[in-house]
């Protein structure tokens, strides 16, 4: 039997969340009266991300590929493993966009959060910091596609379901702008009040696919990886190198929350 998330159409306050890449770009709000971004802060030079090769908020590959147009990649849904405690992860395709002084985030991806023990997901996309949420349900396997693009006129972030019978594709456009940052990655969600929620388990997400700017992954020179670490150092995602005969391909992996 397929199991199924349920749907995050409404939030009380306690349990409002936010899917935030806080090195990198504004936050995703998500609550019960708005789906927009609120602006919490961004720094788009890696070296003021965190230390090398770590950061508290996400883990995954972020690439700088000057000229960049696209980012694109795959990845199922896991299962999560949730306790009574509140719990969430944000899987997807990002894109800064702008300039380092008024950068914008874009976004392809999931919401995925434990709360009273139930899993929850919904799928979404964020253009200039405006958010679209998918009304479709969600399932545990289903493959993703996230993909992000821009041009001087017009920037497009689409999620997709690709599994047979959940198939739907989400669309937001807005005013275009040149590359930032691109980033394919798990991040780390808030509360309303901006307090980091400790990551859910997930076990491990494939993200697959992945090209920047119509190219593998690996042939992006200015190209990191980031584990996702407490303030104390410990191991929370542990993200894998680069795989397949092209680059393409990569892991994270849950470790502590």
């Amino acid at each position: 039997m397929q199991c199924s998330f349920r749907l995050r159409a409404s939030f009380g306050a306690a349990a409002s969340l936010v899917l935030v890449l806080i090195a990198l770009s504004p936050a995703l709000a998500r609550d019960n009266s708005s789906a927009a971004f609120s602006t919490l802060g961004t720094h788009t030079a890696f070296s003021a991300i965190t230390a090398k090769g770590t950061s508290k908020a996400f883990g995954g590959w972020v690439f700088a590929r000057k000229g960049a147009t696209s980012v694109v990649s795959k990845f199922k849904l896991p299962s999560l493993k949730c306790t009574s405690r509140l719990r969430g992860v944000g899987p997807g395709t990002f894109m800064v966009t702008g300039t380092s002084k008024a950068p914008k985030q874009n976004v392809a991806g999931v919401v995925m959060d434990c709360s009273g023990g139930t899993p929850a997901a919904q799928a979404v996309a964020t253009v200039d910091g405006a958010t679209t949420r998918s009304p479709h349900a969600l399932f545990v396997g289903d493959l993703m596609k996230g993909t992000v693009t821009t041009s001087a006129t017009k920037t497009t972030a689409t999620i997709q379901d690709l599994t047979a019978g959940h198939k739907f594709k989400l669309t937001k456009t807005g005013a275009g702008a040149a590359s930032l940052k691109e980033a394919l990655i798990d991040d780390a969600l808030i509360t309303s009040t901006h307090k980091q929620v400790p990551v859910a388990n997930f076990g491990t997400i494939r993200f697959t696919a992945g090209k920047v700017g119509g190219k593998p992954l690996g042939s992006v020179k200015l190209r990191e990886a980031f584990n996702m670490e407490t303030s104390t150092h410990v191991l929370e995602i542990l993200t894998g190198g680069l795989t397949g005969k092209t680059k393409k391909a990569f892991t994270t992996t849950w470790k502590h929350s």
